[in-house]
């Protein structure tokens, strides 16, 4: 019985891992051009670099162009990006993150706009992130049902 109840186990917990994707990014943000409006808004341009890894046991490299408007007013941000990663097997995905949120730290929704060998079923897939920034570092993290 305790064997029977171990495997039951271990096949719930290997089917709630194949059943979710997880991305996490640390980047570095390589160059900021910013023009500030007299009402205190800005458009801010950011380009940045980073490491990345997943729960499928894959790391690589990616690299980010973005736009980003401010709201002094609300203190809020309105994010579009563009990212274009490769895993260690040379195999690619491009991103679309957007976001309405505090500049500093928000959530958002990263879609998945084409991909390559095993991220080629991920096209169009929608998936939530979270962002968090310490100097010109980015914390970001992605948890997909797939």
């Amino acid at each position: 019985m305790k064997n029977l109840i171990l495997i039951l186990a271990l096949f719930l917990f290997r089917t709630s891992i194949l059943s979710s994707f997880e991305l996490e990014i640390y980047m570095h943000v390589t160059d900021q051009r910013e023009i500030n409006f007299p009402n205190g808004n800005k458009y801010i341009q950011l380009e940045g670099s980073a490491n990345w890894k997943d729960t499928q046991g894959d790391y690589g490299v990616i690299n980010c162009l973005a736009t980003v408007t401010t709201k002094n007013q609300e203190e809020s941000a309105i994010l579009q990006a563009f990212c274009e990663g490769k895993n260690q097997n040379e195999e690619k995905f491009w991103l679309n993150l957007n976001r309405t949120s505090d500049m500093e730290i928000g959530i958002g929704v990263a879609t998945y706009i084409y991909g390559d060998g095993k991220y080629k079923p991920l096209k169009g897939k929608k998936c939530p992130y979270a962002v968090n920034y310490f100097e010109d570092r980015m914390f970001y993290k992605q948890k997909c049902k797939l």
